[in-house]
């Protein structure tokens, strides 16, 4: 697994979320651990209605990523800062 604190940037993780399906470890905001498989490849994301009204009605925080997660089958989020571990290197 990668670090991202200590050997990815922000722009690296966004490219390779836009090309396939990864592996991010984070802290949730009550503080439990959290591992999600989630992508940005919209060839991998379910066409819905609602996906594109959310996208147009929710206002942007950089602090905060929105993506598809492939197991819960619906648009999550994770904060930058509660990211430990990033991988895109899987067998799901």
């Amino acid at each position: 697994m990668v670090n991202i604190m200590n050997t990815l940037n922000k722009d690296a993780i966004l490219e390779t979320l836009h090309e396939t399906i990864c592996k991010v470890t984070f802290t949730k905001t009550n503080g439990e651990e959290r591992i999600m498989y989630c992508t940005l490849n919209e060839s991998m994301i379910p066409k819905s209605e609602e996906t594109s009204e959310v996208k147009r009605t929710k206002k942007e925080n950089p602090d905060v990523q929105p993506v598809y997660d492939v197991k819960a089958a619906g648009w999550r989020s994770f904060r930058w800062d509660s990211v430990k571990e990033f991988t895109s290197e899987l067998n799901v």
